[in-house]
């Protein structure tokens, strides 16, 4: 109840502040969503978290919507939409997570730092070289513009000229390597594991290459995030056809007390509930 009322009495702040004020308002909110993101990674009731994730982002949008340059916000809103999409929208319906990490992509564009933006237009060669002036404290807008792009291409491959921005992506998310490899555990990691693994190799996947960074993001995270296990079965082990790793991991993952781990308890009961959905339809893999 707190919250709500901190948050009614920001946004009638925002109908009365001059600009300056109002962008120390838009601050301040910002500020308190990063610090709710933190504590509903901590949850572990699903109904509970969608509902909290749903309705605050579009409360985000309505302050966007007064300071629509303002990074902070744009970062968040590029965080929360892309994450909500694979939470809880992409298993159930493709088409609707397509559209929502369409929506991220326009917030994460507009995240990013002023004197190195770019847009969807830019040339490979152009992009290459720019990203060579981002450093470790852009990693966070630089993470999620290739996160959510990334997630709305796989979603589109069937056009051709999504295979370009494809390329750009893989772009983005090196120079993220580079940059801090650690960062939102180590979700580079994770995103080059389902980049070459979830593709069939005539389509420039690489199983082998894969399984590497899905090791590599296990040990990051001292075996504690276990949404990479789920991705390990969905993507490298259904693509192998290694029946035994993937029964292995999801049980693993089923088998898990959630409490166990309680920084990452939501993305944890999320594997779960993945897992128990995705371990039902193993005969369409098997």
């Amino acid at each position: 109840m707190q919250k709500k009322y901190l948050i009614s009495i920001l946004l009638i702040s925002l109908l009365l502040c001059n600009c300056s004020v109002n962008r120390m308002v838009m601050n301040a909110a910002a500020g308190f969503m990063d610090d709710g993101i933190t504590v509903v990674y901590q949850e572990d009731d699903l109904e509970l978290a969608e509902g909290f994730l749903g309705n605050n982002l579009k409360m985000l949008e309505i302050m966007i919507a007064r300071d629509p340059e303002n990074p902070r916000l744009n970062l968040i809103a590029a965080q929360g939409f892309g994450a909500y999409a694979m939470a809880f929208v992409e298993d159930e319906s493709p088409k609707r997570a397509a559209r929502l990490y369409q929506r991220a992509l326009g917030y994460s564009f507009r995240a990013l730092p002023e004197k190195k933006s770019f847009d969807k237009t830019i040339k490979p060669g152009e992009l290459e070289e720019l990203l060579q002036t981002y450093e470790k404290e852009d990693v966070p807008q630089l993470f999620w513009l290739g996160y959510n792009w990334g997630n709305y291409v796989l979603q589109h491959l069937d056009d051709p000229r999504n295979l370009v921005n494809l390329s750009k992506v893989e772009m983005i998310m090196r120079r993220c390597l580079e940059l801090d490899e650690e960062y939102n555990f180590g979700g580079v990691d994770l995103f080059y594991a389902n980049f070459y693994a979830a593709r069939p190799p005539m389509l420039g996947g690489n199983p082998e290459k894969g399984k590497e960074f899905f090791l590599r993001n296990i040990e990051i995270n001292q075996d504690k995030f276990f949404m990479t296990k789920y991705f390990y079965a969905r993507y490298y082990a259904v693509q192998v056809q290694d029946e035994e790793l993937f029964d292995r991991l999801l049980n693993e993952i089923i088998n898990l007390d959630i409490d166990k781990y309680p920084e990452v308890r939501l993305m944890n009961s999320i594997a779960k509930k993945k897992a128990i959905e995705l371990y039902k339809n193993k005969n369409t893999y098997f």
